[in-house]
């Protein structure tokens, strides 16, 4: 037969710590950057479709 225990101590719990969030100041400079590098490329995928294109997926998306 298979002895089993159960420590007294909290090893095995989490601290207090360990989930309180840390503000990184650098990590958030860093996404601003990548950010600023990337907007105006993403401003090149913004489309406008037509009055016609939006009325054929209406169209199509009634049909189903």
């Amino acid at each position: 037969m298979t002895k089993t225990s159960t420590s007294k101590t909290n090893v095995n719990l989490p601290t207090q710590n360990m989930f309180q969030s840390t503000i990184d100041n650098e990590s958030d400079a860093e996404i601003d950057l990548f950010y600023d590098q990337i907007k105006s490329k993403l401003d090149v995928l913004i489309k406008n479709p037509s009055d016609d294109t939006i009325n054929r997926i209406l169209a199509y998306s009634n049909i189903k």
